[in-house]
């Protein structure tokens, strides 16, 4: 189960692609567990790692990054 300081977030334009890097055995920026695409104002969490209820759509990057912290 993944702690926030377990997470990188990596930005590509709109997409924010959420890792987990506590896994040793995964090969480079570790475990994906999903993204957060940004659509206008808001951010929405996606993947098998944002299970956590959360008020989807997010206002703040902060808020989306919440859903996958405790997921895997």
């Amino acid at each position: 189960m993944p702690l926030l300081e377990d997470l990188t977030v990596y930005e590509d334009g709109d997409v924010f692609s959420v890792y987990d890097h506590s896994f040793e055995d995964e090969p480079g920026r570790g475990r994906k567990l999903g993204e957060i695409v940004k659509q206008g104002e808001e951010y929405v969490p996606s993947g098998f790692g944002a299970v956590y209820e959360h008020p989807s759509p997010a206002l703040t990057i902060d808020d989306a990054v919440a859903a996958f912290v405790g997921s895997a």
